[in-house]
């Protein structure tokens, strides 16, 4: 028998080392010759130490969780960003601040977060801040539209939609705020950039016509480097949208593991998140028919959308709930409680 006494099984470290050390002295003689004449013995018990210290010294405490944005005080048009886990647990208030922010997109553990803290209602500054809201860092230079922003080059370049007109060019800065581009699509209103994967193209909500009807306007794609665009969504001509938060194509994401542009519709009293690539597929529907499904995220790794919905289909409803879908599964369930607006979920990573 290897082992003739009791040793402790919960801890593999020394139970290895007990072993070894037991299997020595029952038989080889513990002594220089010995540790001359095995030094495999030595060397293996050596190197699994390091190797197991080194794993239980630096520990990766990274996660995945959900930022959100929650009315708090209608009366104030106070909204703060919340975080969860993707249960919906352990939600908590990482903006405390009476002013107006609204997380738009994130990348690894910061958030991208468009506020009127620092200025009049409504009037937006971009921010930068972590998982936690530790610390808020102003990036935009000067005002910006309420528009969704998106980044690019490992975090070190968005995309905005500055203060101006509706047909104001976009603008690509770095995390100083300086300006390194414009993009023009030249409509009468084009806004909500999404870098495509390879950041070389984005997708936006453009419009030609009257700028007050903004609410229809479609998907286009617009290649950075040869100015080329392209119309990806057509809404049909049958079809109607109803109450707030109703577009015939909304605010866009494209994840690299989907490769695909997804995106919610509002027709004839549904509004479901759908998922469409550039080749000009019909697009499928993603989301269940009983949730009026507006802004979403996908994860980074693909495997999960988080979305808001309305399960009372009335169009002036005061409340909407945070969901989350498993792909794999192929399944859906809401994950927060309670009355008020909870919207525009975003994954981001806590460390």
């Amino acid at each position: 028998m290897l082992l003739e006494k009791e040793v402790d099984k919960d801890q593999p470290l020394f139970f290895f080392l007990e072993v070894s050390f037991y299997t020595f002295h029952q038989n080889i003689r513990f002594d220089i010759f010995a540790v001359v004449k095995y030094p495999i013995y030595i060397i293996t018990i050596i190197s699994i130490c390091l190797f197991c210290f080194s794993c239980k010294t630096d520990p990766d405490f990274s996660q995945t969780r959900i930022a959100y944005n929650v009315l708090v005080d209608p009366s104030t048009d106070d909204y703060d960003v919340f975080i969860m886990d993707l249960e919906g647990g352990n939600p908590i208030n990482i903006s405390n601040n009476q002013s107006l922010d609204w997380v738009y997109s994130a990348y690894g553990d910061k958030l991208y977060v468009i506020s009127d803290r620092d200025t009049c209602n409504r009037c937006y500054f971009l921010y930068e801040t972590d998982a936690k809201g530790s610390y808020w860092n102003r990036i935009s230079q000067t005002l910006i539209q309420d528009s969704w922003v998106s980044i690019r080059t490992k975090g070190t370049e968005i995309i905005i939609k500055p203060f101006g007109k509706s047909n104001e060019p976009f603008q690509i800065i770095d995390l100083s705020g300086n300006t390194l581009s414009k993009v023009n699509p030249n409509m009468d209103y084009f806004n909500d950039p999404c870098f495509s994967p390879d950041g070389k193209s984005i997708v936006f909500r453009g419009y030609n016509g009257d700028v007050s009807k903004s609410n229809e306007a479609e998907l286009y794609s617009y290649h950075l480097e040869t100015g080329e665009k392209n119309r990806i969504t057509k809404y049909a001509d049958s079809s109607s949208t109803f109450g707030h938060y109703q577009y015939h194509a909304s605010p866009p994401r494209w994840n690299k593991h989907l490769n695909k542009i997804t995106y919610s519709s509002s027709s004839n009293g549904e509004s479901n998140i759908k998922a469409i690539d550039l080749q000009k597929q019909e697009p499928k529907t993603l989301t269940q028919r009983n949730v009026k499904s507006i802004w979403h995220d996908i994860s980074s790794n693909g495997k999960y959308m988080a979305y808001d919905g309305q399960l009372d289909f009335k169009a002036d409803s005061t409340t909407s709930q945070i969901f989350i879908m498993d792909f794999d599964k192929r399944s859906s369930k809401k994950i927060t409680v309670g009355h008020g607006y909870k919207q525009g979920p975003v994954f981001v990573a806590e460390k």
